[in-house]
């Protein structure tokens, strides 16, 4: 909780704080993602999966590929593959 009267200081401090962290990390302030380019190497990056994507997913998942052979098959990011499985439980399911 910031009570009012310390809310001048508490935005000074959080500017400070912030532009500490940009000078420490300045490729998080320059990393931008545009999507053309990301789906140059990763055509299906962003795009909804589809229940028939799931069902291969799961099958190829059973059958032992690494999330990088997935990545590679489904044209998608490893974490989104990563994500997909854990939104599946797949890991839960099967190991």
């Amino acid at each position: 909780m910031i009570f009012e009267e310390d809310i001048n200081d508490f935005r000074s401090t959080l500017i400070r704080v912030t532009e500490e962290f940009t000078r420490l990390v300045p490729e998080i302030k320059d990393r931008t993602y545009d999507l053309d380019t990301l789906r140059l190497k990763y055509p299906q990056a962003y795009m909804p999966w589809t229940s028939d994507d799931d069902s291969k997913l799961e099958a190829l998942f059973c059958e032992g590929k690494t999330v990088k052979e997935l990545a590679t098959i489904f044209e998608r990011r490893k974490g989104a593959i990563s994500a997909r499985i854990k939104k599946l439980e797949l890991m839960e399911k099967y190991t």
